[in-house]
């Protein structure tokens, strides 16, 4: 019996009814376990990855969670709901291994950094202070000085704090027997635990510390389901709003041996929006000597916040070293704004490639900070009195004004009416371009045609 078009029509409807009404969506909760991933107030930062178990979506907790997804009845899914361009890279739920306990205790973790503060005016031997007491130790400094009334009047190296004159033969040797790293530390140790004939030690050795409270949660299993992302760097100053949800979806049918609830396959459970913040964090010291080290870096404590610093020193100069790479020096100006402090020294190799026998040293700002007013720039004198500054814009090498004249005595050269931070390359030598071939004379092509011998006559070919 042949069905009629209409009859055809009525049964396809009501399988497709029957398809919908199979499946349904049903709103659950979440929960994560805390790290310090992810702050209190949802807090994340730019560049890092973002990693948090699930302890617990709609009625399943996470043991049982875990066991589902690992047997192939229900998978789990994230569904971005702002900020998808800002990702580094696709959210992803993972299973990972837990230790086989149950526990949820709360500690606070300290993060300790050492801070060197002068405890005389250090100065030159013109008498001008290049240091003033209680400012952060950021360089050795050591003068040339011809000290006519010694034994030995010939040029030595001297450092002058205070009113004293730290010894000679004590700066001499560890400027000659050891890398300026290492003499930076060892003299810096040396000075921590010594002092002019009476009174305080040359430096005070103190430890800032940033305290955090981390509360962490274990449940009784060996897997976990773990979701990951990350936010792409911007080396910005602004921050980035990120939206997600969860969702289950079922596999297979099945009933819960938790709770004993059925559940069928193609329904789906699905979380309200739950939001990140993605953002850098700020420099956790604002005063005339400031240092970003590359640990902060990795940590992305890099955000310069000029209310902060001009609220501590006014209009005052401030520097800021970026470990024992480059330094920057500049007036502030009450209309400086925020500003990205992130760097690398990573290898430039485009430019090592050109130059094999040359030897350089680089410092790459990511967010090319820029400066209301212009300051100076420090760096390693490599090279000696060769040193050669440049800036390089991905394609192209530019020469700046570099003065050598502190090369010899203090190993550094500086670089004037700097404001803006981009990618600096130190040469040890000036890099020279190579000249292009000269090319060779044009050959023709044309055919050669030879003319009569001298004594032949032209037209008839008699001699």
């Amino acid at each position: 019996m042949k069905k009629t078009l209409a009859a055809v029509l009525a049964a396809a409807m009501a399988l497709s009814t029957a398809s919908v009404a199979m499946a349904k969506d049903t709103l659950i909760d979440e929960d994560f376990g805390n790290d310090n991933t992810v702050d209190v107030e949802g807090k994340i930062r730019y560049g890092k990855e973002v990693k948090q178990i699930i302890t617990e979506l709609g009625d399943f907790e996470e043991v049982e969670l875990a066991q589902l997804y690992d047997e192939g009845k229900i998978s789990v899914n994230v569904i971005m709901t702002q900020g998808a361009n800002k990702l580094k890279s696709k959210p992803s739920i993972t299973l990972r291994k837990r230790p086989d306990s149950s526990s949820s205790s709360s500690t606070q973790v300290t993060t300790a950094r050492d801070v060197y503060t002068w405890n005389y005016d250090v100065h030159d031997a013109e008498g001008n202070i290049v240091f003033k007491k209680g400012s952060v130790l950021t360089s050795i400094p050591v003068y040339d000085y011809v000290n006519a009334g010694s034994a030995e009047p010939n040029s030595t190296d001297w450092m002058f704090i205070g009113d004293g004159i730290v010894p000679r033969g004590e700066i001499r040797y560890l400027k000659n027997n050891y890398t300026n790293k290492e003499f930076y530390e060892n003299t810096r140790d040396w000075l921590v635990t010594n002092s002019p004939a009476a009174g305080d030690n040359w430096l005070t050795k103190s430890t800032n510390t940033l305290t955090e409270n981390v509360t962490t949660t274990t449940s009784k299993g060996n897997k976990a389901l773990q979701m990951k992302f990350t936010v792409a760097d911007t080396y910005d100053t602004g921050s980035d709003i990120i939206g997600m949800k969860l969702r289950i979806t079922i596999k297979k049918n099945f009933t819960s041996d938790v709770t004993g609830n059925k559940y069928t396959k193609g329904d789906t459970y699905t979380t309200e929006e739950f939001k990140y913040k993605a953002e850098y964090w700020e420099l956790d010291q604002y005063n005339e000597d400031m240092q970003v080290t590359l640990q902060e870096v990795d940590d992305r404590y890099v955000k310069f916040d000029a209310s902060d610093l001009y609220d501590e020193i006014g209009s005052d100069t401030f520097t800021i070293s970026f470990e024992d790479t480059a330094r920057f020096e500049a007036k502030l100006s009450a209309s400086q704004k925020d500003v990205n402090l992130y760097y690398d020294v990573d290898e430039v190799t485009e430019v090592t490639d050109l130059y094999p026998e040359v030897d350089f040293e680089f410092i790459t700002f990511r967010g090319k900070p820029s400066f209301v007013n212009s300051g100076t720039m420090t760096f390693n004198a490599i090279g000696g009195k060769k040193t050669q500054v440049y800036s390089y814009d991905g394609e192209a090498l530019t020469p700046l004004p570099t003065d050598t004249a502190d090369a010899s005595r203090y190993d550094i050269v500086t670089v004037k009416g700097i404001k803006k931070l981009g990618t600096f390359v130190v040469a040890s030598d000036i890099l020279e371009e190579d000249e292009p071939d000269e090319p060779a004379e044009p050959v023709s092509s044309a055919p050669v045609v030879e003319g009569p011998e001298e004594d032949e006559n032209p037209k008839t070919g008699a001699c």
